[in-house]
Order: structure tokens, then C-alpha cells, then sequence
């Protein structure tokens, strides 16, 4: 499937279409809405040039979607034309990158990969407590020597203990046998809940966790693991180039992927997104 490249008149008509359904925070009086308009000494809105801006525009319109309403009818009155772009890039990722079925998933566009992983890590420590009255000190969080230091530090924030898996040192792979080991001796340390982070494209390496080895072990051991694929660096590259991933939504022990559009996708920082499977929208 290919994208239609729209011309920069189609863009700023899609664009100041959807801010004009917005409110505007300068010329409605608005209570109860978390969000203000700029300060108009340094972000000004008359300026001629914004009229051939639409990115500036809506910087300075400062629109708040409001957390993850993109299933069903759910919107923000408030902000309901630009939230539908918001959607609408969810849906273009989520289904046409990540092969992820309509209305199987949630999802909001984050500042980047740090906030969409410590996301993750919430979403799932949250439901091991709900559904399962886990502990803390009964989950831990499991990722590889090359990982992102936002797991260390959302593992950190979230008061979870954490798992760190050597990787080979020419390949960058992942070390099955360390991770078997070290799984094995969590379990006999009271773990009952893990977090697994894998990486589809590390940021100095570029290396792939093999998802099928990890998870194929995690089933031998009968072990309760959801799977986060922190796809912040190769997430608009790999699918592209990998036709047959496994990263992607009908892998079922696939959970959620963070991608960073502000990487390989040259958008404006901070742009990353963040997806999870349905079952764990009423956690959010």
C-alpha cells in the first residue's frame, strides 16, 4: 500500500480545517480544560507568516488531546479536529505498518520514545496489580545491555526491579542462555511477573532482539510476560525492509510498540507514538 503525498495546499487546507474546529483558547473563555493558549509577548498569532504555516500554526494553537481516546466514537470536544489527524496517524501506523486488526488497539502520539516505553511499563505494571495483585517486588523488568536507558529509568520511576541481558559483543544479539539463566534465578528470588522490552533496531547498533527466541522461552518456562517492542529508531525502517517481521500486531505475544516519527521519518521533535492491544485500554 502506498500513501498519497499530498501537495502543501491540500496539507495547510487539512490542517487549519482541523484548528478551526478546535477551541481557541484566545477568543473563548474556557474553564476546566487543562491547557492555555501561549504567551502572546514571545508566540504572537497575527504574524503574516503563520497563514503559510500550518506546523507553526498549531504549535501556537497548543491543542491537548488528552490521554488515549482513539477507539469507537471516544473524542475531546475540545480538540476534535486535530485529535482526528492524531487518529488518523495511529490508525496509518498501527494497520498499514503493524498489520494490527481496526479497532484492536489503542494508542496517543507521545513526546518520543522515552515517554511511549515508561508508558509501557505502566500499562503493564498496573494490570499485573489489577488483574493479578501482584506485588512489586513480584514483577520485574527484563531488557538487553543495548537497551534504552528509559527502561532503567521507567523501571526506576515505577519502583520495579529490573533484568539485564548480556548481548553477544560482535552481533549485538541477545544472549539466550544469559537470559534463561537470569530469568530462571528471578523466578527463584520470587519474580512471578515480567516486563520484556525487546528491540527492533537499537540506537547505536541498529540490532534486532529475536522475539521468537525470547518469547518461545518465556512459554517453555509457563512464566506470566507481556512484550513491549521499543521500535523508537527502527520502527519506520524495519517493516519497510523486513517484510516478514514478526514485530507487528498478529504476533500474539506481541503487546505494544513505541516508534519515534522524529528519527528516520524527519518529523519535528518531539513526535514518537505508542500503541497497546485492547485488552489494555481500561488500565490507561
Amino acid at each position: 500500500m502506498f500513501w498519497p503525498k499530498l501537495t502543501s495546499s491540500k496539507i495547510k487546507l487539512k490542517v487549519f480545517e482541523a484548528l478551526s474546529k478546535n477551541a481557541n483558547y484566545r477568543s473563548e473563555l474556557i474553564l476546566g480544560i487543562p491547557g492555555t493558549y501561549l504567551d502572546t509577548e514571545v508566540f504572537y498569532d497575527d504574524a503574516p507568516f503563520l497563514k503559510d504555516a500550518p506546523f507553526l500554526s498549531t504549535l501556537i494553537a497548543n491543542p491537548n488531546h488528552i490521554g488515549c481516546h482513539t477507539l469507537g466514537d471516544e473524542h475531546e470536544e475540545m480538540f476534535s479536529g486535530t485529535q482526528e489527524i492524531e487518529k488518523d496517524v495511529i490508525r496509518i501506523c498501527a494497520e498499514e505498518m503493524f498489520k494490527a486488526e481496526p479497532h484492536s488497539y489503542d494508542g496517543y502520539v507521545a513526546s518520543g520514545g522515552t515517554e511511549a516505553n515508561i508508558q509501557a511499563l505502566w500499562v503493564y505494571r498496573n494490570f499485573y496489580i489489577d488483574e493479578f495483585d501482584a506485588k512489586r517486588n513480584e514483577i520485574a523488568v527484563v531488557f538487553s545491555d543495548d537497551s534504552h536507558y528509559s527502561m532503567t529509568k521507567g523501571a526506576n520511576l515505577l519502583a520495579l526491579d529490573t533484568v539485564q541481558i548480556k548481548v553477544n559483543e560482535v552481533s549485538r544479539a541477545l544472549d539466550i542462555h544469559d537470559l534463561e539463566e537470569k530469568i530462571t534465578a528471578a523466578v527463584a528470588h520470587g519474580k512471578k511477573y515480567f516486563i520484556v522490552v525487546l528491540n527492533m533496531a537499537t540506537t547505536m547498533f541498529g540490532s534486532v532482539d529475536d522475539i521468537k527466541k525470547v518469547a518461545d522461552l518465556f512459554n517453555a518456562l509457563k512464566l506470566n510476560y507481556k512484550i513491549h517492542a521499543d521500535a523508537a529508531y527502527g520502527g519506520f525502517i524495519y517493516p519497510f525492509t523486513n517484510v516478514d517481521s514478526p514485530y507487528n500486531f498478529k504476533n500474539p505475544n506481541l503487546s505494544s510498540i513505541s516508534i519515534d516519527a522524529h528519527k528516520i521519518l524527519q518529523a519535528p521533535y518531539g513526535t514518537g507514538i505508542f500503541w497497546f492491544v485492547k485488552l489494555f485500554k481500561a488500565r490507561m
